[in-house]
């Protein structure tokens, strides 16, 4: 029963973050979206944030699953990198997605233990990016466009593209990942 609870609790919270953002990531908000009492709320997450921690390992394990189930099936190079741009679509137009890393990096400002946990995660994106683009780990180009796409994430949260500019944003993408890789070789 408790660790039911524990995830409705955290998916609650989740949803509020890429629905609301930050401003309605409370804990009495939180235990209502829920739908659950603050004190049961407050039990498993006697702060803001062991909450904020709670749902950074919840949305770990999201991922975590996600890619495994998209690596289930041995790749060769070519379905790495369909696998890549895939992903990278995805995070371009996912606005719940960027509503949520946004939330979690204004929390991650004024508290070091998020701002660990979320670094953790990001070097994690960027292992996973180098590993399907078939480079090394700590390779400045995989960090450059981990980078490129998060921004992107949040751009598209300001202003969502077209589906005509994503297209287009994917393929120059693409032509800019296929340039960098011929300089690397």
């Amino acid at each position: 029963m408790s660790e039911e609870v524990k995830t409705k609790i955290l998916d609650a919270a989740i949803r509020l973050l890429e629905t609301s953002g930050v401003k309605a990531f409370g804990q009495v908000k939180v235990a209502r979206e829920a739908g659950v009492q603050q004190g049961h709320l407050t039990y498993y997450f006697p702060k803001k944030a062991d909450l904020v921690l709670g749902v950074l390992q919840r949305l770990s394990q999201r991922n975590l699953s996600e890619l495994q189930s998209a690596l289930a099936e041995p790749l060769d190079a070519a379905g790495r990198e369909e696998l890549l741009f895939k992903l990278v679509r995805n995070l371009f137009v996912d606005r719940k997605r960027a509503q949520l890393l946004v939330g979690l990096v204004a929390e991650a400002a004024d508290d070091p233990v998020v701002r660990s946990v979320l670094a953790d995660g990001l070097r994690h994106q960027r292992r996973v990016f180098a590993m399907l683009l078939g480079r090394p780990e700590g390779d400045e180009d995989v960090h450059l466009a981990v980078a490129m796409l998060r921004g992107m994430g949040i751009e598209a949260l300001l202003e969502p593209p077209s589906p005509e500019v994503v297209e287009a944003v994917m393929q120059r993408f693409r032509t800019w990942l296929a340039r960098r890789a011929e300089v690397a070789s």
